[in-house]
């Protein structure tokens, strides 16, 4: 954008006070339009007579006007709304003194605000008029200027304010927003918030002058996901008091055009800025020409304090005109460069400068011309470091443009150390490249995070085991003259979330100590553990248990009594992910699981003595815990992490029915529904230590407290001291929306 333009801006000031227009229609209360509604266009100046000047132009009308002291709440447009054209200059005297032309008068403005909008919302058109024709010369004359074009959005006045302005994605302005003072006052025109989805055509343009303090920025915020045409421009006038022409733009669609800031402080004290944040994720075509003027003593001004650029700046940011205190940019963060064209700058060089790294192939690079300055160096709190060494992220800065000394400088990021490093200093094409050494705390943190989720998973396959163990699976109750009962099977077990599956062989051994009383005890040997990715759990070690049961009656009706528990220590080695350049740690350690149960039922014969049902009631207390341990040491891993112990502790509730149907004399279908109910449950976090600034890893959240368990099978009885059963048992289990199948099919015999 170029100086002239900047320079205009001064001019723009002052004229804004002269060339009253006339109104086409004033608005005092909430309006809604849905038509078209125009401003008359002004007519053209008379011709220039002997020894007279041709007239100029009149300005056209304003399609919409509200005027100081109305407070409008609304303001919709789903129409038109137009300002009026100007007129024309009137032509030059073909002879005699004066052959000068008219100018061409203004356009009106499509709104002009110098009250109170509360709200405007368009998804139509608003446009301001076009600016009349310059009068025409004889030979030797002057022409005539044409006239302004009006503005699409027009707030001015002592007070002209708009809370919210919101330009739709089927809206268009035409001629652009401008907020302009035409007074040196406390009370300046302003926008709170001004959301383009839409089309702006003609800019965003801030042009103001203040002597006193202000309470507001002209704009406090502009979000802008649509397209705004010919740029932002700001020419602000500060002769005692600073404060921000817009306090935060953030831009995800597209300025065409550029930006402009041309700022001057005067006498005044304090520090403030023509923009305080600055975030570009979209694109800006045509750079970001900074001037500033700081006659101010002990005062500061910024054009930016803080930009930060995650997508395109196409053109140079040029930072230019700096005087006295002033600083073009303060703070400039930056990620293009390595995945598209390098950051362009020339002028004085940002305070400071930070790259913004986002992965090994997107990182922000600048390149420097006509620098002047020097800019501290380092790297943007954000930035995701996924590799060693980032190559030309500073282009065309001397070692003397870098905040230091020397050929490299060092600085630290998430736990690492940073170089930069000089590596070609031939004047104009110097190059600095980037390399990082230790430890990165982010991403251990990610791999600590990804291994919590799978010792979830490890918890979730030890749940399963112990619960099927102890609701009324595991028991042998088939007796004969001896009073022994075996029973041998076997167990597969699918868990999702993360996926798992395990196979196991079961022996259950019964003896009845009396006609209604009868214990026993269980052994389950895993033969296939196949767990989550990084978390083995050894197959060595047997899950094993103990029971009784005291039946009121002999025949298993009325009241029954169960007690179990079920007991197991596994071998558990888990490998953490390398995630870019954290390290794959490895260790091994224990874990214990225990579980004991409570059972009271009451079994009864219904349909026809067919059917037993039996609801019952339960309490169950487990206790699953895993060792500290401390990863192994090698050559891939310098920092081994060291873990706390990590333990989960739950008493649950147990309510549901069993039913036993007898389907023929030998066969008989058997299922199950019921609910568990945490009355407690303490599980702690994942903590490990070994690289500064790691935090716990929350292992219980979103515990499901109230789950469903229900199972259905058949058994058959070739002979009387025989039986063949299967089973599928299905459970929710407490972590992660996770649940679990298992089948199990045994053969048991009684002696």
């Amino acid at each position: 954008m170029s100086k002239i333009k900047l320079a205009l801006g001064l001019t723009a000031i002052i004229l804004l006070v002269v060339g009253i227009n006339a109104y086409a229609q004033t608005i005092t209360t909430s309006t809604t339009n849905t038509s078209t509604v125009s401003g008359a266009n002004g007519t053209g100046g008379a011709n220039a007579s002997s020894g007279v000047n041709a007239s100029h132009g009149s300005n056209g009308s304003d399609g919409y006007y509200v005027d100081t002291g109305s407070s409008i709440p609304t303001l919709t447009n789903s129409g038109t709304i137009n300002g009026g054209n100007g007129g024309s200059g009137g032509a030059g005297f073909a002879t005699g003194d004066s052959p000068h032309g008219g100018n061409g008068g203004s356009g009106g403005a499509g709104i002009y605000i110098k009250g109170t909008i509360t709200t405007i919302v368009n998804t139509g058109t608003m446009s301001g008029g076009i600016g009349g024709a310059g009068g025409l010369s004889a030979s030797g004359g002057t022409l005539g200027s044409n006239g302004h074009d009006g503005n699409g959005i027009s707030i001015t006045g002592t007070a002209g304010t708009v809370t919210t302005l919101t330009n739709a994605v089927t809206g268009s302005i035409f001629g652009g927003v401008w907020v302009g003072g035409d007074n040196f006052g406390i009370n300046e025109p302003t926008i709170s918030t001004l959301n383009n989805f839409g089309v702006i055509s003609g800019g965003i343009n801030v042009a103001m002058s203040t002597l006193t303090p202000g309470a507001n920025p002209s704009i406090t915020a502009i979000n802008n996901t649509g397209a705004i045409n010919d740029g932002i421009y700001i020419a602000f006038l500060e002769s005692t008091y600073l404060r921000p022409a817009i306090s935060s733009i953030i831009n995800s669609g597209y300025v065409n055009g550029g930006v402009a800031l041309l700022g001057s402080h005067q006498t005044g004290l304090g520090a403030g800025s023509l923009i305080s944040s600055f975030i570009n994720e979209g694109a800006i075509t045509g750079g970001i020409d900074i001037s500033l003027l700081d006659a101010a003593l002990g005062g500061s001004l910024d054009g930016i304090t803080t930009l930060t650029n995650f997508g395109s700046i196409s053109g140079v940011i040029s930072v230019t005109s700096i005087t006295g205190n002033a600083v073009g940019i303060h703070t400039l963060n930056n990620q293009q460069g390595s995945s598209n064209s390098a950051l362009a700058y020339n002028g004085v060089l940002p305070t400071n400068y930070n790259v913004i790294i986002n992965s090994a192939a997107n990182y922000g690079q600048l390149s420097g011309s006509s620098l002047s300055g020097s800019t501290t160096f380092g790297v943007y709190s954000g930035s995701n470091v996924t590799s060693r060494l980032y190559t030309g992220v500073l282009r065309g800065l001397a070692s003397s443009n870098v905040a230091g000394s020397g050929s490299t400088r060092t600085g630290s990021y998430d736990g690492m150390t940073w170089t930069l490093t000089e590596t070609v200093s031939t004047v104009g094409s110097e190059n600095w490249d980037l390399t990082f050494s230790g430890i990165s705390t982010v991403q251990t943190q990610s791999s600590l995070h990804t291994l919590a989720s799978r010792l979830r998973g490890a918890f979730s396959s030890q749940a399963v085991a112990t619960n099927f163990a102890n609701m009324n699976t595991y028991d042998c109750d088939l007796f004969d003259d001896k009073g022994i009962c075996v029973s041998v099977g076997g167990q597969q077990t699918y868990v999702d979330n993360p996926s798992s599956n395990l196979t196991s062989t079961v022996v259950v051994a019964g003896y009845k100590v009396s006609p209604t009383l009868r214990i026993g005890g269980f052994l389950n040997q895993n033969i296939n553990n196949n767990t989550v990715a990084g978390v083995h759990i050894s197959n060595a070690k047997p899950l094993m248990g103990l029971f009784a049961v005291w039946n009121q009656n002999e025949d298993h009706l009325g009241y029954q009594v169960k007690v179990a528990n079920a007991y197991q220590d596994k071998d558990v080695s888990t490998i953490r992910d390398a995630v870019a350049t954290s390290e794959p740690g490895r260790g091994s350690t224990e874990l214990n699981t225990q579980s004991y149960v409570g059972e009271l039922s009451y079994a009864f014969l219904a349909n026809e003595d067919k059917t037993l049902v039996r609801p019952y009631a339960a309490v169950r207390y487990t206790r699953i815990k895993q060792d500290g341990y401390t990863e192994e040491t090698s050559s891939a891993v310098t920092a081994p992490l060291t873990y706390a112990s990590l333990s989960d502790r739950s008493t649950a509730a147990l309510v549901g029915v069993k039913l036993n149907h007898k389907l023929a004399d030998k066969v008989t279908l058997t299922a199950s529904l019921g609910v568990e109910q945490d009355l407690n449950h303490d599980v702690d976090n994942l903590t490990a230590s070994g690289v500064s600034g790691l935090t716990s890893e929350n292992f219980n959240n979103n515990i499901n407290r109230t789950r469903p368990v229900a199972s259905i099978g058949a058994y058959y009885r070739p002979v009387k001291n025989q039986r063949i059963a299967a089973d599928i048992y299905y459970q929710e289990l407490p972590f992660q929306s996770t649940a679990s199948t298992t089948a199990y099919v045994n053969y048991m015999i009684g002696f």
